[in-house]
């Protein structure tokens, strides 16, 4: 790869250079680089804030836009915003980039078209952002954290709808490791002169490996997230928000807007902890090129060997490892912590380990080891799967209208038949809500919140109540 700058490490180069020079630290933070305990000292000495030479972040024009820029060119991306909230916060940019993109021609208020296994940091967009959401059904599936969206079913949905979403929001690959087939669902999105946003939070690895798999912004979507501390080695908090090369004009002149946008949903002092992780892993990525691409095989590997003990594994993305256990997971991810092995997620039927190169190879021997004790329990062989095909609840009211509105606490029983939700009721993964703000509870709400263990719920309060 052809150098763009003088360093592959803009920041990390800045923090080095600067705790070198043994400066007094009229500045913030408090601590001055002075760890309380000793092995803290490193983690410390690299806190800053915006000095002299650091840029900042949301007026980046020095190192730190260097250092985006060198990401950007790992990604292929017209521009990738470095973020130190997470996805969460580019998630919500994107979003605000979406409204803004559609009131350049409009005045109505904006509509996203979305897959329903949406993190709820979307619903928190369309409550901040004042954007109507509608939603589309999976075809297909076992689990509340997929949904299944083809071509052919997103054609037929947008054929039928007037006036058109401004956007199509999609969750690839989704919790489980299911990924959709972006560059065809983009090719529809643009057929209807729609943005494509993908919250690609588990996939930015995806870049670096072969075919089949593909990274969404090369895949043809015009806004893409990543967590950079998912599946690449970054520090928790870090994220990216690409904004795509093939993207339409009018998109592309909001890039100014971007840093604007992005400061309303994060802190104006982001970690610089963060931020100097990101510029190294940039660096990390050139040296190692193929890291991801061995990695892969060796997980592939492990595969096969679960799967040659008996266990039903999911298809799924290179990295990760997705067991289908029916009524059986939470009891695996305890068995699991008990051999001192620790899942990314468990559910009532699922069981999720994400793996990265940084997983040394005797790491995958002991979950291989693990599982060959657990396979001893018929119960975690099993292969059938319960349905869990969800439709979509009544809508009484977009989720802004409701993000004020007066509310009580009720148990998750008959009672709260007909009632009108108000908060997302679900844990952090992007997951199929079972009942959105706005929606009225009905018998199948009740099931799926019984089954996740979900007690109360909170919902509108009825006229009257508590007099």
């Amino acid at each position: 790869m052809k150098p763009i700058h003088t360093t592959w490490t803009p920041v990390a180069d800045f923090i080095e250079d600067y705790i070198q020079s043994n400066p007094v630290r009229a500045h913030m933070p408090g601590h001055k680089g002075v760890a309380f305990a000793n092995k803290l000292a490193p983690i410390y000495a690299h806190d800053l804030t915006e000095i002299t030479g650091a840029d900042s972040l949301y007026e980046a024009d020095g190192i730190l836009l260097k250092s985006e820029e060198i990401a950007s060119s790992l990604f292929h991306s017209y521009h990738t915003y470095y973020s130190a909230g997470g996805s969460s916060q580019c998630i919500k940019t994107m979003c605000a980039l979406a409204c803004a993109y559609h009131y350049q021609n409009s005045a109505e208020l904006p509509t996203i078209l979305a897959g329903r296994n949406a993190h709820k940091t979307f619903i928190h967009a369309s409550e901040l952002l004042r954007f109507k959401i509608r939603w589309l059904e999976s075809i297909d599936d076992d689990s509340l954290c997929e949904c299944k969206i083809t071509p052919a079913s997103l054609e037929k949905t947008l054929s039928s709808l007037d006036p058109l979403p401004c956007a199509l929001y999609l969750t690839s690959p989704d919790y489980l490791g299911n990924i959709l087939d972006i560059k065809a669902l983009a090719a529809i999105c643009h057929k209807y002169h729609m943005l494509l946003l993908v919250d690609n939070a588990h996939g930015a690895y995806l870049k670096f490996m072969d075919a089949p798999w593909i990274h969404p912004i090369e895949a043809g979507a015009d806004l893409v997230c990543d967590s950079a501390h998912k599946t690449l080695p970054a520090l928790t908090g870090a994220a990216y928000l690409h904004m795509s090369r093939h993207a339409p004009q009018a998109l592309l002149k909001l890039s100014s807007a971007v840093r604007d946008y992005n400061v309303m949903f994060g802190s104006t002092s982001p970690s610089y902890l963060i931020l100097e992780s990101m510029d190294r892993v940039s660096k990390w990525l050139i040296d190692y090129p193929d890291a991801y691409k061995q990695c892969a095989v060796k997980v592939s590997q492990l595969k096969e060997k679960i799967k040659a003990l008996g266990f039903h594994l999911r298809e799924s993305e290179p990295l990760k490892i997705t067991l289908s256990l029916p009524h059986q997971g939470k009891s695996f991810m305890k068995d699991l912590t008990a051999h001192h092995i620790e899942c990314e997620y468990a559910d009532p039927d699922f069981v999720v380990l994400m793996l990265s190169p940084f997983n040394s190879d005797e790491d995958l021997s002991r979950i291989k080891q693990a599982f060959a004790l657990l396979s001893h329990n018929e119960n975690y062989l099993q292969k059938k799967t319960e349905c869990m095909r969800t439709s979509l609840p009544e809508v009484k009211y977009q989720p802004y209208e409701l993000l004020f509105a007066s509310e009580e606490e009720i148990a998750v029983d008959e009672k709260c038949l007909g009632r009108i939700c108000v908060r997302c009721h679900i844990g952090c993964p992007p997951a199929v809500l079972p009942i959105v703000p706005g929606e009225v509870i009905n018998a199948q709400t009740i099931k799926v919140l019984k089954k996740y263990e979900i007690k109360t719920i909170h919902v509108l309060k009825n006229p009257g109540a508590n007099k």
